[in-house]
């Protein structure tokens, strides 16, 4: 043999090793699952999976008796486009540019997300193949396959009215990789459905998956009967009108409807609704021998005002907008069949959706990636179990020219104004207060109170671009600068 040939050969050897190794890897790598709700408060949540008990959520109890509950889970932005922007990108409102809702209109469009890198794109670098099913809403058009997706299945809410994609049944118009499906029936069960399927193609790479249903957003109307029926009486007393709060309500359709008793069932339907979805996710998991390699993370975009001071909404359910608790916290349950994270725990520290987004990029291999680009910290060391005495001690959030700091005993809310030679309007709250949030009250002591400014402006200081802070949210593109009365 000569020198050539033995070269070759352990050329060809070392290269084989290199890839059988790279291989074994990325099978290594756990797949992953994050099924995102739409507008599903903490709060509406069974009491052992960390709510109130005011829904029936047995497959979400479960998950969260023999995983990991986060009690202090939060949404940056209690908006659904400016959430979910932050959730794919890593970034707060102030770095992407998303502050408000976008309709799937033209006059919407404003290239968000230009320049962004997705969080399917950078799972793709760590051997993911990536699928999205359901909500998008991050940009204005839902149809068009984001980048790092390898299956797409969102809605043509162009041509079908960016309402169609919120039934809970009937017809809705599907785009499948950009091809139009007509759907007749439970959208919900359409879409886990899809999601198992995507599971089962031979593909020897792990797999993430971001599963969004539109439950339990509005309109609350037709949800299964089956379900409804349970909670009509339930309802009667479980949010009564009569609530209020020192915030003016934006509107007379912010305020609690006379069907309140009908709406707030259908929207408790839809939570259950979601946890049968979650229990047939977990099923079809166990029964392929998957449940084992697999993370399943439930979340929400943000939370949603059914009643509570009086008000129907979210942020925007006020004049100026509002950061209560109601709808800024959200449900986070971390669940796996094995021992690759310290299952059983209850976790009390500040997390965010954006710490989602780095959680999910540790967990694939990625390491603190996010943190070069963001504010997001991964939780992944909370999942083992450690106890980490220096975790972060707040939680910020933003919406537009209104910016929150919270350490869960006070909370400062700011309002910038359109001129900078004007002073921001401070609103603090004693969430120890039995009243809550019903009014707002004096600062605290000079120093907590210096030290809180100081830290909210330290924060945004860090994590704003000129072109997307929201301190100049009116000179931003609509609907960031069509939001202004509303925000003031």
């Amino acid at each position: 043999m000569n020198n050539y040939v033995f070269f070759l050969i352990v050329l060809f050897l070392t290269f084989s090793f290199q890839t059988n190794e790279l291989h074994a890897a990325i099978k290594h790598k756990p797949n992953i699952i994050v099924i995102m709700a739409d507008d599903q408060g903490k709060w509406a949540m069974g009491k052992q999976s960390g709510g109130e008990g005011v829904v029936n959520t047995p497959n979400l109890d479960y998950i969260a008796q023999q995983g990991i509950v986060f009690n202090n889970a939060f949404t940056p932005s209690p908006v659904c486009s400016p959430a979910r922007a932050s959730f794919h990108t890593g970034k707060m409102p102030s770095q992407h540019g998303v502050h408000d809702f976008l309709g799937e209109d033209k006059k919407y469009d404003a290239n968000w997300l230009k320049g962004e890198v997705l969080l399917s794109e950078r799972l793709k670098t760590q051997g993911y193949r990536t699928a999205l099913f359901g909500k998008w809403h991050a940009t204005t058009d839902s149809k068009v396959s984001q980048p790092g997706f390898d299956q797409w299945v969102s809605y043509n809410a162009l041509e079908a009215g960016w309402q169609n994609q919120y039934q809970h049944s009937g017809n809705v118009l599907f785009s499948e990789n950009g091809k139009n499906v007509n759907y007749q029936g439970v959208q919900a069960w359409y879409l886990t459905q899809k999601a198992i399927q995507f599971v089962d193609q031979s593909d020897q790479q792990p797999f993430f998956i971001n599963l969004n249903f539109v439950e339990p957003h509005a309109p609350f109307e037709g949800l299964p009967e089956r379900l409804v029926e349970q909670y009509r009486n339930k309802a009667a007393n479980l949010i009564r009108a009569g609530g209020f709060s020192n915030i003016k309500n934006r509107s007379q359709y912010t305020l609690v409807p006379s069907d309140n008793q009908e709406k707030l069932a259908q929207y408790l339907a839809a939570v259950q609704l979601l946890d049968e979805q979650v229990g047939r996710i977990i099923d079809a998991l166990e029964s392929r021998k998957l449940l084992e390699n697999t993370i399943v993370i439930y979340t929400s975009d943000h939370g949603l005002l059914m009643g509570q001071y009086g008000l129907y909404g979210k942020t925007n359910a006020t004049n100026p907008s509002n950061f209560y608790e109601d709808n800024l916290k959200v449900p986070m349950i971390v669940y796996s069949g094995n021992e690759r994270l310290r299952l059983k725990q209850s976790r009390d520290e500040f997390i965010s959706l954006i710490d989602l987004h780095a959680t999910v990029l540790d967990l694939a291999g990625a390491g603190d990636l996010a943190a070069s680009y963001g504010p997001g910290q991964s939780f992944n060391s909370l999942l083992q179990g450690e106890r980490l005495a220096d975790w972060k001690p707040y939680h910020f959030a933003e919406r537009g020219n209104a910016r929150m700091i919270t350490n869960g005993h006070w909370k400062l809310v700011r309002y910038y104004q359109r001129s900078d030679s004007d002073k921001p309007k401070d609103y603090w709250y004693d969430l120890s207060n039995p009243l809550g949030e019903i009014r707002d009250v004096p600062a605290p002591r000079a120093a907590l109170e210096k030290l809180l400014i100081s830290e909210l402006e330290s924060f945004f200081t860090q994590y704003e671009t000129e072109t997307h802070t929201g301190r100049k949210i009116w000179q931003q593109p609509y609907p960031n600068a069509g939001a202004e009365k509303i925000l003031q």
